[in-house]
This record gives C-alpha cells, structure tokens and sequence, in this order.
C-alpha cells in the first residue's frame, strides 16, 4: 500500500505565493468592492474601509471552500441559482439605486460639514438591517461590524463572484489538490490573505492628503457606482433568466 509523502516546505512556500499572486492579480481592477473600499475609506476612515474588503474576502473565501471539497455541483442546480439571481438582482438594484440618488448626509460631507467618522471612535450605533446604513446613506449608524456585512453580501450575491471561482478557483486549486489537498488549502489562504493586502493598501491610500482633497468627487464616485451596480444587476436578471 503506497502512501503520499507530505509536501515539502518548497511547495508549502510555492503554493502561498502562488496565491498571493493570484490574489492581488484578482483584487487589481477597480471593480465594484475596491471602489465600495475607497468610499468608505475616504469617508470613515481606514479600518471602515477594510472592514468592506475584509467582508467580501469572506464570501470569496466561503466560495473557495466550497470548490475545495467538490461541492461545486450542488450550487449548479438549477432551482439554486434561480434563487441565487433573483436575489441578487433585488438588492443591486435596490443598492444601485440608492447609491445613484446620494443622501442628505453625504451631500453635508461633501461639502465640508464635520460628518467624516473617527478612525479610532467610530459610531456605536447599529442598523440591524447591515444594508440599511448603505441605502440610507447615514454616517451615524454606519459600524465596522455592518461594514463587513456589507462587504460579504456585495461579494457574495454577486454572481459574477460564483463564475469566476467555479472557473478559475476549480481549475487552479484543482491543481495544488492533485499534488495534497494541504497545498489547495495554503493556495487557498494565499489567494485570500493576498486580497487584504491589496484592500488594506487601496485603503490606507484613500486616506493620503491627495484623495481627501478630493472629497468633493465622492457624489461623483456613488453615482457611477450606482449605475454599475443596477446595470450588474440586469445583467444578473438576464442570467438568471437565459441561463
């Protein structure tokens, strides 16, 4: 009876940087989570921003999980992902519309009113509802426990985020499992802790002097995000429906 021999320390290291590099590759675009991390960073500082990215790499990270043990099949079926698509097309809609239609509070920040929230004393307050800060537009409910929230469901009722790691998650963790399910794993963390360095970054850079100064570009910045994420969600609607 033949028995694998464990990986070695180089491809311990082989499969982390891997995934490292996979990870900020994947994070790069200006997709909509990196624009959601800069306008929460912008706004409410550097862990607030952090928080929405630490949130999506969470359901980044559910979804991997579920590729590494093979259970990729059962998100396939189709009654899942009808439900899937029509509940992610409800809230991007919903938040797509929101975000096109800026809110009182965000309209006083811009303008220079004192309604930029401290990175170290952030509001107490908190929406039961994690979205409901996000719609609204209020800074004064806004917490990192619903910024991470935020970030999770943006993330993972995106159904792009389902092709992409069903695609390119499958054939790449596949890869590292062929050699030990051990490396998949290291790849996996890899991809994942790749991630947060790159959110971490964006979000320590939209605190510089430059981006504040820039905060009268901020209506600007939800609108166009707003429209992305209504025409995301027609083009989750269309999905939903065709496929």
């Amino acid at each position: 009876m033949a028995f694998a021999l464990p990986p070695s320390p180089a491809q311990l290291i082989q499969a982390l940087f891997s995934g490292l590099l996979l990870g900020v590759t994947l994070a790069l675009p200006l997709g909509p989570i990196a624009v959601e991390v800069l306008r929460n960073s912008m706004r409410y500082g550097f862990w607030m921003g952090l928080a929405v990215g630490t949130g999506a790499i969470i359901a980044d990270g559910f979804y991997l999980l579920i590729v590494q043990f093979g259970l990729v099949p059962l998100l396939e079926q189709p009654v899942i992902r009808t439900v899937f698509g029509l509940v992610s097309t409800v809230i991007l809609l919903l938040l797509g519309y929101s975000l096109f239609r800026p809110g009182k509070q965000m309209a006083r920040a811009t303008a220079g009113s004192v309604d930029t929230v401290s990175e170290s004393a952030p509001s107490g307050k908190s929406s039961p509802f994690p979205l409901k800060a996000l719609f609204s537009g209020e800074s004064t409910s806004r917490s990192k426990k619903q910024a991470l929230l935020n970030g999770m469901i943006l993330t993972g009722l995106n159904p792009f985020t389902l092709t992409l790691w069903i695609g390119v998650g499958t054939t790449a963790v596949a890869s590292w499992n062929s050699t030990s399910p051990l490396l998949g794993i290291i790849f996996i963390f890899g991809i994942l802790f790749g991630q947060e360095i790159w959110f971490a970054a964006i979000s320590r850079l939209a605190r510089t002097r430059f981006f504040q100064w820039q905060m009268h570009i901020l209506p600007k910045i939800q609108k166009a995000f707003g429209l992305l994420m209504i025409g995301l969600a027609l083009v989750t609607l269309y999905w939903t429906v065709i496929g």
